[in-house]
């Protein structure tokens, strides 16, 4: 994949790249329960706020999966595979983002977990499905002031998170941000930072790429991949495409396009 490759959505492209809101982002260490499934602990743990879960080891009795696929019409780029749902599995690394849908609590999850066989894989996983075996504690960020709120897009025809403001923002720390298909990731997560005026430190997002570029790995030349950044620096990724396995590294440096959507938690300071 060349860094100039681009990917055409069929709706009128937008003029603004980005989307993205001040907010405070306050950390917090909380215990998800045994037998609840991740989404109800996780609305559990925010209270109705906003939030960004960092999940790591985190054992499942069941999780269930999709990753991208070709799509089945022409009104999109890429879909989404059949479900797979492994038993007795663990979460390895896993991001989510806790947000609103048709007025009711709503999680984008993307991550790397490892079946009972040791297998790993990828991709988006479906937290109303997932159930966990043990008690697992795992840290969270709970943002004051905005929240993802999904809304129908018409450059991608698909439906999408984008910031809301939830209420005025006192000493805000952080940007909530959503950034739009063919936008280099690094120019997109500038692009949102400049709406706060302070420095990042840590980067925090979830979203789909136009194929990837880790340093080190084979190029993922599919379409759509599903990608999760971590790391302080947003530079470290796990990304898997349309077939084979995941793979997990460095970011080639401005290699790296957004392919429909990618949503954005920029921290200016950890507690």
């Amino acid at each position: 994949m060349s860094e100039t490759r681009m990917v055409q959505h069929p709706g009128p492209t937008e003029a603004a790249r980005v989307s993205a809101l001040p907010c405070r982002a306050v950390h917090r260490r909380v215990t998800l329960p045994a037998g609840a499934t991740l989404f109800e602990a996780m609305t559990e743990a925010a209270d109705g706020a906003g939030a960004w879960f960092d999940l790591t080891d985190l054992p499942v009795e069941k999780l269930t999966f999709v990753r991208p696929a070709p799509s089945p019409d022409d009104r999109h780029v890429a879909w989404y595979s059949a479900e797979s749902e492994l038993r007795d599995a663990v979460i390895e690394r896993a991001g989510a983002h806790l947000g609103r849908r048709d007025g009711a609590a709503f999680a984008h999850i993307h991550g790397m977990w490892r079946a009972e066989d040791g297998a790993c894989h990828a991709g988006h996983l479906l937290a109303e499905k997932a159930v966990l075996s043990a008690d697992h504690t795992v840290d969270v960020w709970l943002l004051e002031g905005a929240m993802l709120e999904t809304e129908p897009d018409a450059e991608t025809e698909f439906t999408l998170f984008r910031p809301v403001a939830t209420g005025p923002v006192d000493n805000p720390n952080a940007v909530l941000g959503a950034i739009r298909p063919n936008e280099v990731i690094e120019d997109g997560i500038e692009k949102c930072a400049a709406v706060s005026g302070s420095s990042v430190s840590v980067v925090k997002g979830l979203g789909s790429f136009v194929g990837t570029q880790l340093q080190g790995q084979p190029a993922l030349m599919d379409i759509a991949t599903e990608v999760l950044l971590f790391g302080e620096n947003g530079r470290c990724a796990i990304s898997v495409g349309l077939e084979g396995p995941p793979v997990r590294g460095e970011l080639t440096a401005r290699a790296n396009r957004v392919c429909v959507t990618f949503e954005v938690l920029l921290l200016s300071q950890m507690e």
